[in-house]
């Protein structure tokens, strides 16, 4: 059974705000005092990591085949770029994503 499009864009959506939360625009901003370079790569590596749980539960919970996983991969691009990611990050970001959790078995 397919994936209707509300459910891949409230997916989508969902996903969006957690990379947003784990990954600002502007990272010293969420940090606080100026935390050095190596402080915020540190934490957003370890906040992307939740994001990437986040995205895996995602999957599981709505049981995407490779086509569902493919539309979310999309929707989260777009909404991604739209909040004004730069599309290096937006790539290196989704394919790390697709790599680990949405193209993975059961987790």
């Amino acid at each position: 059974m397919g994936m209707t499009k509300s459910v891949i864009e409230e997916a989508s959506a969902k996903l969006a705000e957690e990379f947003q939360r784990a990954v600002p625009l502007d990272p010293r901003m969420k940090y606080g005092k100026k935390p050095s370079d190596s402080e915020i790569q540190s934490r957003i590596e370890s906040d992307l990591k939740k994001f990437y749980d986040v995205a895996g539960q995602e999957r599981q919970r709505l049981g995407l085949g490779i086509i569902g996983r493919a539309k979310l991969a999309f929707s989260l691009q777009q909404k991604l770029l739209a909040k004004g990611y730069a599309a290096p990050i937006v790539k290196q970001v989704l394919m790390a994503l697709l790599a680990s959790v949405l193209v993975g078995g059961n987790k």
